[in-house]
């Protein structure tokens, strides 16, 4: 067995947006293990470029440090919650807001 402290956990809930086709996605290098859980909905994961896998309501996935987190959660909406065994620092996490809002996101 594994187990870790988790240094960092959030929650993301997504309403469903019928006739939209975008959902939620996120997409990053994992600092340290994240053990996400599919806890209502629908959503697909993805690791390291491979193919998107579809997951449903009570799945769970588990990334190692250094792996490439991506995942969306669908349109049709859904909650996912993510323990994280390592955090980034605040100049990592702005550097990930910059690169997706772009430098004046961040403030």
């Amino acid at each position: 067995m594994q187990t870790f402290p988790a240094k960092r956990v959030d929650e993301i809930e997504v309403p469903p947006t019928p006739g939209v086709r975008v959902g939620w996605s996120h997409r990053m290098r994992a600092p340290g293990r994240i053990v996400m859980v599919v806890k209502e909905g629908s959503c697909w994961v993805r690791r390291d470029g491979g193919s998107p896998k579809e997951l449903t309501a009570q799945s769970v996935v588990i990334w190692e440090p250094g792996e490439q987190v991506e995942y969306r959660i669908r349109n049709e909406g859904g909650k996912i919650e993510n323990y994280w065994s390592e955090d980034f620092s605040e100049d990592e996490w702005n550097a990930l807001y910059a690169e997706v809002f772009g430098q004046e996101a961040v403030g």
